[in-house]
């Protein structure tokens, strides 16, 4: 088996890692990092900060020991340094949707000097690589596609806001990130910036204790365009949905263009004003829907283009038959491909392929328990597992608790009575109703069937 180097080590575990780690800690923790040094049975990681040190050692530390374990099997330590990778270029965090926020952790807010006006103004936290030549279109995407060349085309007057939800690795944050680059590229002054939820929400909070609100309000109302991802985390947080409800007037008044991405439309989003909902569909709507067979191997052929390498037309089909609702995970099985291929000294062929993925494959195929089923509905809705199971009849549990019973039965494959005792020994005849309700409400009823398609994906990803 051929041994990797330390580039080569942390460009293989990086493709593991952006699949195990949402997007925005995965891009928030990992970028600037690299293998410093590889010892007999120890690997060092250069880290940007003692920040970003601490943070890797106390919450990351056994998934990222396992991974490099995968690759040095010889492996009996990890370790962090804070160091820089001027010896050698660090791996480039690059995918589909999933290098949302070029951000370096900081553990106070510290606002951004305001360019002169006669410069051309930054674009925050952009990347580079999203463009819209290089986003794969199909049905699921056309319309959200094409609202946002609209936008990109006439800021603040095509579309404002535009709303874009789907579920997760799906090319919503590429899509964004292409109107900032697109507007930039066209008109260099404007000023542009994108952040996550989280951020603008610590970035809030900082101000704050910092005693620096006025620096806060500047950096984002003075924007040209703002953008802000995963919007649906600002769910039950009262001060920062204040403080964003105001900017968002600022700007719009102000036709400043803003574009929001979430996981669900905005009345889906629980515990958020009315207010905020009613702003956040006011211009555009756009939903982004899971790629078909056709798109997941037109998306496959293009991340293969872009990493300039080749995969014969029967590996692509193998990838596009089982990976199918993610375009984050169709990339991280590229890199998983290759880097077999590479660490064996073998070409990428069907057989290496099967080999390679077989743990993903398999683990797709795996039913989760009924506690972390009720757990992740639960969570989805922002209620708890015990209102979920409990008799209440409220309307905001009336349908989680109906939408858990229909995912028992047809993805447990469990009979009704059996439903009926994990929910608090319900009766077999309430459990018929609740999910014949939804068998016959998913057919004409969209957003439920958005709902339990997010669902599903995140079944698969618990195991």
């Amino acid at each position: 088996m051929k041994t990797l180097d330390e580039k080569e080590t942390w460009q293989a575990a990086l493709g593991e890692l952006e699949v195990v780690f949402s997007k925005a800690n995965y891009s928030t923790w990992f970028k600037d990092t690299f293998v410093l040094e590889i010892a007999e049975d120890e690997i060092t990681v250069g880290v940007p900060n003692a920040f970003t040190k601490e943070w890797l050692e106390n919450k990351y530390h056994p998934q990222i020991f396992e991974v490099l374990k995968k690759i040095h099997p010889n492996l009996k330590n990890a370790t962090y340094a804070v160091a820089t990778n001027s010896a050698r270029q660090a791996p480039k965090i690059d995918s589909a949707d999933n290098s949302d926020i070029n951000l370096k952790p900081t553990q106070s807010y510290t606002p951004t000097q305001i360019p002169v006006a006669d410069k051309p103004q930054p674009a925050f936290n952009l990347n580079a690589h999203y463009s819209f030549d290089n986003y794969v279109v199909g049905n699921s995407n056309r319309l959200a596609m094409a609202t946002a060349q609209a936008v990109a085309a006439n800021p603040g007057t095509a579309y404002n806001p535009l709303f874009i939800y789907g579920g997760v690795g799906l090319g919503k944050t590429h899509l964004v990130q292409a109107i900032g680059n697109e507007i930039i590229a066209k008109s260099p002054k404007k000023k542009i910036v994108y952040v996550s939820c989280e951020k603008f929400t610590n970035d809030f909070i900082a101000s704050i204790s910092d005693k620096k609100t006025n620096e806060f309000k500047k950096m984002y109302r003075d924007a040209d365009v703002l953008m802000v991802d995963d919007i649906q985390f600002m769910a039950g947080k009262e001060g920062t949905q204040e403080e964003f409800f105001h900017t968002f007037n600022a700007l719009h008044q102000a036709n400043r263009q803003i574009v929001i991405t979430s996981d669900r439309v905005p009345k889906a989003i629980p515990q958020l004003t009315d207010r905020l909902s009613s702003r956040f569909g006011m211009g555009m709507v756009a939903d982004i829907q899971p790629p078909n067979l056709e798109m997941r191997q037109a998306i496959l052929r293009n991340k293969c283009a872009e990493k300039q390498c080749s995969l014969t037309d029967d590996v692509i089909d193998y990838i596009a038959q089982n990976i199918e609702s993610n375009i984050r995970e169709l990339e991280g099985a590229i890199t998983r491909i290759l880097t077999y291929s590479q660490m064996n000294d073998v070409l990428p062929s069907l057989a290496i392929t099967t080999k390679a993925l077989e743990d993903i494959i398999s683990n797709k195929n795996k039913i989760i328990s009924v506690e972390k089923m009720l757990q992740m509905t639960a969570d989805f809705f922002n209620i708890t597992t015990v209102d979920l199971i409990s008799a209440k009849r409220n309307k905001e549990l009336v349908r989680p608790r109906q939408i858990v019973m229909y995912l028992m039965r047809h993805e447990m494959s469990l009979s009704y009575p059996k439903i009926g005792q994990h929910l608090n020994k319900k009766d077999h005849t309430t459990v018929i109703h609740g999910v014949e309700k939804i068998e016959k409400e998913i057919a004409r009823d969209v957003e439920l069937h958005k709902e339990l398609t997010a669902l599903k994906e995140k079944m698969h990803a618990f195991n």
